[in-house]
């Protein structure tokens, strides 16, 4: 449900080590496979050829050790990896995102060591090409340990390089967009240095949460937004990002795929709107106030709108509210971006 696409300042075409900054690396919810009729999505519907990256999510970590998160994803592995044979030139990734194990184990060395060889001997299992460490909600007494980690990771996937003679896995992390967050839990500059990628998520700045409707992914600040709202938005964050000590070339956009309801609470539908809450569940996600896209072209008597000064769209039906990326939104960021 989640893509990242690189970002820079400029339209120039600069080489990394591991591949040029046009690159689209996509994510592959696995839960998606156990969704039903229309929306079951499994590893045989992937196009290899859509992405640069493709990135398996989750897995989990036990007793600080990277692990499948179900029996049955040890198979989707290997359907997921045998993907290369029809596009030699992709790269796949594997993300863990279980938080509070993950805590646990970035908290001491001893538990990031067995954590680290636990990673590179399930990555070298599958042929995975590397490891995306979402990393979103932070605490602050998280941000050294975090350093930390990723510089380990670092050392000890190039060491294991070289050793084994094949090519380096790849090191990327997916961060918080929010300016607190950034300034309270992340040394930018320093996990930069170890990192090939790291996933900006611009989006969720706003959802269901919240008792007013707002978009969860707008491009630009809104004429509405005031206090720290104002870098509650694609273009701020990446740019706070590179401020920060990030390399334009590292720095990869997210773009959701699934828009955020909310319940109106009122006659009025506008940005800003009263909500009493989260909107309906989507009919094959299953969660109260996430659609997936197609979820939302599903919707019988939707009006669309456009909100003109953060180039993104909304839809109303009925008593729902629901901001959403189209293909103009997504085109105008990736041209605004790149």
């Amino acid at each position: 449900n989640v893509r990242h696409i690189a970002w820079k300042l400029t339209g120039s075409m600069e080489k990394s080590d591991n591949a040029s900054t046009s690159r689209l690396m996509c994510y592959y919810n696995s839960k998606a496979q156990n969704r039903p009729n229309v929306g079951k999505f499994s590893v045989s519907d992937i196009d290899p050829d859509k992405c640069t990256h493709l990135i398996f999510a989750f897995s989990d970590i036990i007793e600080n050790q990277l692990v499948p998160t179900t029996v049955n994803d040890v198979q989707q592995y290997f359907k997921f990896n045998a993907l290369k044979q029809r596009n030699p030139l992709l790269k796949t990734l594997l993300a863990v995102v279980t938080f509070k194990d993950i805590k646990t184990m970035a908290g001491s060395q001893e538990n990031r060591q067995l954590f680290i060889q636990s990673v590179i001997k399930l990555l070298r299992a599958f042929n995975f090409d590397g490891l995306d460490v979402d990393w979103r909600y932070p605490a602050e007494e998280d941000k050294q340990r975090f350093t930390e980690l990723c510089k380990e990771l670092e050392t000890a996937f190039v060491d294991e390089g070289t050793s084994s003679n094949q090519e380096r896995l790849i090191l990327a992390a997916s961060v918080s967009a929010e300016k607190s967050t950034i300034d309270a839990s992340y040394e930018v500059e320093e996990i930069a240095m170890h990192l090939d990628f790291i996933n900006v998520l611009t989006f969720d700045f706003h959802g269901p949460w919240e008792n007013v409707t707002a978009h969860h992914s707008p491009l630009f600040q809104g004429s509405q937004d005031t206090g720290d709202a104002i870098y509650s938005n694609t273009a701020s964050a990446l740019e706070y990002w590179r401020d920060q000590g990030a390399p334009e070339e590292k720095l990869n956009m997210g773009l959701g795929a699934f828009g955020r309801a909310f319940s109106l609470s009122s006659n009025s539908s506008a940005v800003g709107a009263p909500a009493s809450g989260p909107g309906e569940e989507g009919c094959y996600t299953g969660e109260d106030g996430f659609w997936a896209s197609y979820e939302v072209l599903l919707h019988d008597g939707v009006q669309n709108h456009l909100i003109s000064d953060q180039k993104v769209p909304y839809a109303t039906t009925e008593n729902q509210w629901v901001g959403f990326d189209d293909t103009t939104s997504i085109s105008t960021k990736v041209i605004i971006c790149l």
